[in-house]
C-alpha cells in the first residue's frame, strides 16, 4: 500500500559529495548573509561577524566533526577560509562560544530562510515526532555497570516533512512526555495554503481536521475503533470519517505517505546521530535543530543540481 519507496538519487548524491565543503559553504554563507549586520565595536580586537560564526557551527555538524577535529580542518583546508572571505579561521574555543551563546530563534529563522522558495506553493506535509537520546553511553555499556535506561532520558522532537521534496519545514523540541496533538496547530501555523496532511492516531482531533480544512487541506489520519461521526461544530471530521468508513482501503492507500518521514528521521540519525553527549538543555536543542537545517542544506544541494541537469532527486530504492 502507499507509494514505493525512494532513495536519493545516486547520480545527484555522489556529484554532491565530490565539491561537498565548497557548495555547502556558499549555500550558507547565501543565507546567512540575508540576516541583518550587527554594528562592530570601534575599540580592541575586531570581533568575528555572528553571521560567519553560525555558517560555522552548522558546517561542523554538517561534516561530522567534534570541535578539535574541526579546528584541525579549518587549519588545513583553505578552501573554508576563501569562500567566507576573511583571512583567519577562528579557533575552537570560539565556536564553543558562539554556540552557546546562540539563540534558537536565531536558528529557527534560518531555516525558514533555507526552505523560502518551497514554501510559496502549496504543500503536501507529513507530521510526526521521535526521539533522540541525551547520554552517550551505549546500551550494553549501561548494562554492564548496572544503570537503568530511563525513557526520561530523551528529547522529543515533533518536525513537519514536505512529502514531496523531504524537508523538514518546522520542529518544536520537548520533554520527552509532552503530548503530540497540541503541536499539530503549532507546527503548521505558519502555513496558510495547506494541501494533504498526513499524521498518525496520536495527532487524531477534530480541531486539527477543522484546521487543515479551513486551510483549503485535508488530513489524513486513521480512526480509531471507538471514534464516532459526530462532528461537534467540526464539519470536517465528519466528512473525514464517512471518508475512512466507506473508503478504507482508498484512503489508508493514501494515508501510508506518512512512513516518508520516519525515512527522514532515520537519515538525520544515521548521517549525524542519534544521541548527543551534552547534558544542558539548551545546548542539546540547539544541536537537534543544528542537525535539522545540516540535513535540509545537503536536501537543497541535492535539489538544486537536480533541477540545473533536469535529473530527478529521488528514484525507486
Amino acid at each position: 500500500m502507499g507509494e514505493p519507496i525512494s532513495r536519493l538519487n545516486p547520480k545527484i548524491e555522489f556529484r554532491v559529495n565530490r565539491n561537498f565543503i565548497a557548495l555547502s559553504v556558499s549555500l550558507l554563507l547565501q543565507i546567512a548573509m540575508l540576516f541583518e549586520p550587527i554594528s562592530q565595536i570601534k575599540r580592541g580586537k575586531k570581533p568575528y561577524d555572528y553571521r560567519i560564526l553560525l555558517v560555522l557551527c552548522i558546517l561542523r555538524i554538517m561534516l561530522r566533526l567534534s570541535y578539535e577535529d574541526y579546528e584541525r580542518v579549518l587549519r588545513t583546508d583553505n578552501r573554508i577560509c576563501i569562500s567566507l572571505g576573511i583571512k583567519s579561521l577562528p579557533s575552537k574555543s570560539t565556536i564553543q562560544r558562539a554556540m552557546k551563546y546562540l539563540k534558537i530563534s536565531l536558528i529557527m529563522q534560518f531555516n525558514k530562510k533555507l526552505i523560502c522558495c518551497i514554501i510559496k506553493r502549496k504543500l503536501n506535509i507529513i507530521i510526526d515526532a521521535t526521539g533522540m537520546r541525551c547520554i552517550g553511553r551505549s546500551v550494553w555499556y549501561c548494562i554492564r555497570i548496572k544503570k537503568k535506561i530511563k525513557k526520561k532520558d530523551c528529547d522529543k522532537i515533533h518536525a513537519i516533512v514536505d512529502s514531496d521534496l523531504l524537508l523538514i519545514l518546522n520542529f518544536r523540541i520537548t520533554k520527552w512526555n509532552k503530548n503530540d496533538c497540541p503541536f499539530f496547530v503549532k507546527l503548521l501555523k505558519p502555513f496558510k495554503l495547506l494541501g494533504l496532511v498526513f499524521a498518525d492516531k496520536g495527532y487524531l482531533s477534530r480541531i486539527n481536521f477543522q484546521f487543515c480544512a479551513d486551510r483549503k487541506g485535508a488530513l489524513f489520519a486513521p480512526f480509531k475503533s471507538n471514534s464516532t461521526a459526530k462532528p461537534n461544530s467540526h464539519p470536517a471530521w465528519k466528512f473525514a470519517f464517512n471518508l475512512w468508513k466507506k473508503f478504507n482501503v482508498c484512503y489508508m492507500s493514501i494515508y501510508h505517505q506518512r512512513s516518508k518521514i520516519e525515512a527522514v528521521f532515520s537519515a538525520v540519525k544515521k548521517r549525524y546521530g542519534d544521541s548527543f553527549k551534552c547534558r544542558n538543555k539548551k545546548m542539546r536543542r540547539k544541536e537537534v535543530a543544528l542537525r535539522f537545517i545540516a540535513y535540509n542544506t545537503f536536501i537543497m544541494l541535492c535539489y538544486n543540481y537536480s533541477a540545473k541537469y533536469n535529473l530527478p532527486l529521488y528514484v525507486r530504492a
